[in-house]
């Protein structure tokens, strides 16, 4: 007998759209009290036609998902943080991220995500995937285009 997901119920937010989980297959790389979780950073704009040789495994998935011509990798960042502690990333235009992973069942990770702009808070979420699994969120405007954030965590 098949099993299927059906805890797909995200928030979604006025600037931010969670548009992708990617769950990628099992990874035993950290222990089930701490969390390795990867920022990374896209500029996608229509200003000219190209794709960051380090999004090509990205690549078809973002262009089904945006209408942009062009994405550019700004950032990566990692840290490997404790279930409850908040780590913190900086993100372009005076932006950060706070990431505090939470206690979560087997092989899943669930990280409470808070996006701030200066005082702003621009998206506060908890997120659940599986250990090597990723989230795409798109926005906000940054430059001629928009930020696109890559979050994984294993």
């Amino acid at each position: 007998m098949t099993r299927r997901d059906t805890s797909r119920g995200y928030p979604v937010p006025l600037i931010f759209l969670i548009v992708f989980i990617f769950a990628a297959g099992t990874v035993e790389a950290a222990s089930p009290a701490t969390v390795a979780v990867e920022i990374g950073v896209v500029v996608a704009s229509n200003k000219g036609a190209s794709i960051d040789p380090s999004l090509s495994t990205l690549k078809t998935k973002l262009q089904s998902m945006f209408s942009y011509s062009s994405y550019s990798l700004l950032d990566r960042m990692r840290r490997t943080l404790a279930v409850g502690e908040t780590g913190e990333f900086s993100l372009p235009g005076g932006r950060s991220m706070r990431v505090t992973p939470a206690a979560a069942p087997d092989n899943k990770v669930r990280l409470a995500v808070q996006i701030m702009e200066g005082g702003k808070n621009l998206l506060t979420t908890t997120l659940g995937l599986s250990r090597g699994g990723m989230v795409l969120v798109g926005g906000p405007p940054h430059q001629s285009g928009v930020l696109i954030l890559l979050i994984s965590a294993e």
